[in-house]
């Protein structure tokens, strides 16, 4: 599981790090808002955003993280302790909101929470398609459909950043591993192969640059 941490405490941001990662959770930590728009993606498992950052404001980020990628749970922390800051994040669709200080066990806590909750929403339907993120089962009419591992790796990425246009480079840093030579005309295989297996799928191919997953 990948979360990424928007903090811009330092002490913080190694406290909560080293407990979420004794977890065995990769932890993506920005100090800044600008950074965490550029960082923000549907590749992460959850979102934790302090509301005070010194370049923009944190709800203004659980805005985005709302509303282009719904299914991954966000999380409010912040010394903002008043019941109208808390209903602000939640009515923007905050997941759940932790006032400062608390303990990082609590942050597992909720993350785990959240996740639970929000596991109903790994199922998705898509071009005529359910695809079960968790189980990892794609169905047409109550029929399975097999993909190999890096084919099933390629598309879950495709489709946690739905109608976003990906460099090729973007796929290889995300779906391969980093030691494994992968030249382009591998991933455009891979491609050609989830077109042939699911054909209903709209996959533009962006010439010279990549690939982008379309409803």
């Amino acid at each position: 599981m990948e979360v990424l941490l928007i903090e811009d405490d330092p002490e913080i941001v190694n406290l909560l790090t080293f407990y979420l990662e004794s977890e065995q959770w990769k932890v993506v930590t920005c100090s800044d808002y600008t950074t965490a728009l550029n960082t923000i993606n549907g590749n992460c498992s959850v979102f934790v955003i302090d509301l005070c950052l010194p370049d923009g404001d944190g709800l203004d980020l659980v805005k985005f993280t709302k509303k282009n990628y719904p299914e991954v749970p966000t999380i409010i922390i912040s010394a903002k302790s008043s019941s109208l800051d808390r209903v602000k994040g939640l009515e923007l669709g905050a997941d759940d909101y932790i006032i400062k200080p608390f303990l990082p066990q609590e942050l597992i806590y909720r993350i785990r929470q959240t996740k639970s909750l929000n596991t109903k929403k790994s199922i998705l339907s898509i071009s005529g398609y359910t695809i079960d993120l968790e189980k990892r089962l794609i169905q047409e009419n109550n029929e399975a459909i097999f993909l190999s591992t890096k084919e099933y790796e390629l598309l879950k990425y495709l489709i946690n950043n739905l109608g976003i246009a990906l460099a090729r480079e973007q796929l290889l840093e995300h779906v391969w591993d980093s030691g494994e030579y992968v030249s382009d005309r591998s991933i455009d295989n891979q491609i050609k192969n989830i077109r042939k297996k699911l054909p209903h799928l709209i996959i533009d191919t962006i010439y010279g640059y990549g690939y982008r997953l379309n409803k």
